[in-house]
């Protein structure tokens, strides 16, 4: 019997390898076929460990260690691999909602028990049914005064008018686009979250051209499921059958309106208040088209992501002195020419509007160029496969995606039937600046820019071209 165990060994291992392998469901048959004839070659030699002649028993022991070996190797792999993609794929099942109760610095007040009988300020808003309001009066005995102003409500505890104010943490980040003191003047004295589950999309498993909406976040907020300002808007259309991937960047100042409200217009960084399925309906309204999918990144995964791969190279058309030195961005000095960047400075060139003419409009050339340069780090290069674990236990946790699990393996599975590489296009919608009132921000005139429509429709036409090309 003994002799039969390494054989034995052998045969389960295999079996598990291949069985792991059919599951993941991401070889073409034409590896597959391989694959098996390769598995079962190896097994019959194996075999020879069961000869009387040493010789042909060394040979058998010898490829039987080999099979094991590789194949575990394998196995490791492939459980890797399957895990990231029950983690990363479909795994936005909640958003949150993060809010505050803030009194001035200058207070008594340090705890919620301590505004018992007092006055507090919250924001209303046709979109928010204002149940946060439970939490906290159904701890305190409170007096509720209504706002439909950001900027009357700060202001009142500012004034003491009243002695707290209730917002959702995106708020406070808004306003301290005005008032630059905000944190000097105000404190945090509770805080909760409130979640609210996400339905998941339906597996699929049909090869098509889709349109994905990616959502950059620049908030403070410690996890990326948290609803705040979209500060990166792009639309990435994906032709499997051509090649061809197409990014349509969109300006965060556009001024738009949001999805399902009358009224004042937006600037579209203020729809991710609202939530990315309200981001996503409002860029669907603008542009007459259907967005399949959406990824959500917080700009610190971009810190994350260049590092895990050894970081980018991006050329700059001129050399500048990045301002931007916070949220774990370094100011960096960019060349005129090719740059290598690590994430630090990746996420400050990203973020750069202030040394350049056109502001915004290149700041979004840059954040285009950022992301194809990790595109083209993950597919090309070797620190890819030398850190393929490492990579994938990061990756799952730097973003939220509602893309099946399923068309993500079609996707791979057709790559690495053809093996063909993409053709990366790029474009721009603009338009001109001006001062307007803002649907989330009434009370005051903010920056916003008027979409030009021209380009905007003929954004349209190249992204319905690129979904409706084939080969």
């Amino acid at each position: 019997m003994k002799k039969y165990i390494l054989s034995i060994i052998t045969l389960l291992i295999t079996l598990i390898t291949m069985i792991s392998i059919l599951k993941l469901n991401i070889l073409p048959n034409k590896y597959l076929v391989l694959l098996i004839i390769v598995e079962v070659v190896l097994f019959l030699l194996s075999l020879l460990q069961l000869s009387k002649k040493k010789t042909l028993k060394v040979i058998g022991i010898i490829v039987s260690v080999i099979s094991i070996l590789i194949n575990t190797i394998g196995l490791y792999y492939i459980n890797k691999t399957n895990k990231f993609m029950k983690r990363g794929f479909n795994n936005n099942n909640v958003e949150i909602n993060a809010y505050n109760v803030a009194v001035l610095k200058t207070s008594e007040y340090e705890k919620i028990d301590d505004l018992n009988n007092k006055k507090l300020g919250y924001l209303k808003n046709e979109l928010d049914k204002n149940q946060y309001l439970d939490e906290v009066t159904n701890k305190i005995e409170i007096n509720i005064k209504e706002y439909t102003s950001i900027y009357a409500l700060y202001e009142d505890l500012v004034n003491k008018n009243i002695e707290s104010i209730l917002l959702d943490s995106s708020y406070i980040e808004l306003l301290e686009d005005d008032y630059k003191d905000i944190y000097e003047k105000i404190k945090i004295i509770y805080s909760y979250d409130i979640k609210k589950e996400v339905e998941k999309k339906k597996e699929e498993t049909e090869l098509k051209p889709i349109n994905i909406y990616i959502s950059g976040s620049d908030s403070r907020s410690g996890y990326i499921e948290a609803k705040t300002r979209t500060d990166v808007n792009m639309i990435m259309t994906i032709n499997p059958s051509t090649k061809k991937i197409l990014l349509t960047s969109i300006p965060r100042d556009y001024y738009v309106q949001l999805h399902n409200t009358t009224g004042y217009k937006d600037k579209l960084t203020h729809s991710g208040i609202y939530g990315i399925e309200m981001s996503k309906s409002t860029i669907e309204d603008l542009f007459g088209i259907k967005i399949d999918y959406t990824i959500k990144v917080g700009f610190n995964s971009v810190i994350n992501i260049v590092d895990l791969l050894g970081g980018i190279d991006i050329y700059s058309d001129q050399s500048l002195l990045t301002h931007c030195g916070d949220g774990g961005a370094v100011k960096t000095y960019v060349v005129e020419g090719m740059n290598h960047f690590n994430g630090a400075q990746a996420l400050s060139y990203a973020r750069e509007r202030y040394a350049y003419k056109e502001g915004d409009n290149h700041r979004i050339q840059n954040q285009q160029q950022v992301l194809e340069a990790i595109l083209t780090k993950v597919i090309k290069s070797k620190e890819t496969v030398l850190k393929y674990s490492e990579l994938l236990n990061s990756l799952s946790d730097l973003y939220r995606t509602d893309i099946p699990e399923t068309i993500i393996k079609q996707y791979i599975k057709n790559q690495l039937e053809n093996n063909t590489s993409w053709k990366l296009e790029k474009q721009v919608v603009t338009g001109y600046g001006t001062m307007d009132i803002t649907y989330s921000m009434p009370g005051r005139n903010l920056y916003v820019m008027i979409p030009d429509m021209n380009s905007v429709e003929q954004a349209t036409k190249n992204i319905n071209k690129i979904k409706e090309l084939n080969e």
